[in-house]
């Protein structure tokens, strides 16, 4: 189980595995995107919200102007995919994610059948299953995240996905989350939400085609931070890192107790 870690500031990646004990070593690796063919996120201000990684360690980058991710193998050093999230004019949510001063994609999720969820963050904070057009949505739940250790099935090249599905916050989760940060898989596979504004940790239920409404499970109120909360990562063993968005690049990966999501089923 590894975690990977990436920098709105430059196109540098790292990485590590999770050692069995969450207070044990940790070795980390970097790569530079300039490494990397095929990249089309600059080198300076790259604009990276997202990261996550699936079974064959390949890593999924969200770049959140213009919205669209990159699929990178790192054993190749070459881009495998690269995936344009547009929301075409007339929907609810086009004339927020178009605007550059507006905000898009800040966390994903990948899916079993090829899908991506995306958190929106604000203005107005969204979850949105994206997809290719014409596909049917799944939801998203423990049975449709991507499964440990599996290869996200998607193929090479450049494609549009386009939203398939989209659930807005419960009036009791945009209370405790007003702005959404960060998406998270646990091993549990249930799905966790980071807020910056409010400074909070949510597991959502399961996120159902025909019901847009999403809701939190259980809530846990972060300690202070000294920094703004913008990564969220969960060990093997369930316990929360999170990454701070800071001013110096130090002391800002903070681990916390006690675990809040169940040991690893895999």
């Amino acid at each position: 189980m590894a975690m990977v870690a990436f920098g709105d500031r430059t196109s540098i990646a790292a990485w590590v595995e999770l050692p069995d004990d969450d207070a044990g070593a940790y070795v980390w690796k970097t790569v530079d995107l300039a490494d990397v063919k095929g990249s089309l996120i600059p080198r300076d201000d790259p604009q990276v919200e997202a990261v996550c990684a699936d079974g064959a360690g390949r890593i999924l980058i969200l770049q959140e102007s213009p919205p669209r991710v990159e699929l990178l193998d790192w054993a190749a050093r070459t881009v495998a995919t690269r995936i344009a999230l547009e929301i075409p004019a007339g929907h609810p949510l086009h004339d927020s994610w178009v605007d550059a001063e507006s905000s898009q994609g800040e966390g994903a999720a990948f899916m079993q059948n090829g899908h991506l969820l995306i958190a929106k963050e604000k203005d107005p904070a969204a979850f949105v299953e994206f997809g290719p057009a014409g596909d049917e949505p799944s939801g998203f739940g423990p049975t449709s995240a991507l499964q440990g250790g599996a290869r996200w099935p998607t193929d090479d090249g450049d494609h549009v996905f386009v939203p398939l599905a989209v659930w807005n916050p419960s009036v009791k989760l945009a209370a405790v989350c007003e702005d959404f940060s960060d998406l998270e898989v646990g091993p549990d596979r249930n799905l966790y939400l980071l807020s910056d504004k409010s400074q909070s940790i949510a597991r959502l239920g399961e996120l159902v085609v025909g019901d847009p409404v999403a809701r939190a499970d259980e809530v846990w109120e972060l300690p202070f931070l000294d920094g703004k909360p913008e990564g969220l990562a969960l060990t093997r063993n369930g316990r929360a890192m999170v990454a701070l968005d800071t001013k110096r690049a130090k002391e800002n990966l903070v681990l916390l107790d006690p675990p809040i999501a169940a040991g690893d089923r895999a």
